[in-house]
């Protein structure tokens, strides 16, 4: 699950390289990471309510960070 995860990642990142549109850019990198993230948080079963509290985590944030970074990038600088 781990080769998984971090194989969605890279291949999240080499599309965001390929594409010239910035919003395409970070929906590639948005979803490969939140899913490849979950992937590989997926293994650490020792505790489970850690685990599961991460993933949610990962969840409810990934896509929020997303969401600031398109924002912030489409009022400028100012």
């Amino acid at each position: 699950m781990i080769y998984i995860g971090v194989a969605l990642m890279c291949l999240g990142t080499f599309f965001a390289l390929i594409k010239r549109d910035f919003y395409l850019k970070i929906h590639f990198i948005g979803i490969s990471d939140t899913v490849g993230s979950l992937f590989v948080v997926f293994n650490f079963w020792e505790d489970v309510s850690r685990t599961v509290l991460m993933m949610v985590i990962l969840l409810v944030w990934g896509p929020f960070i997303s969401h600031v970074i398109a924002r912030m990038y489409t009022e400028g600088s100012s």
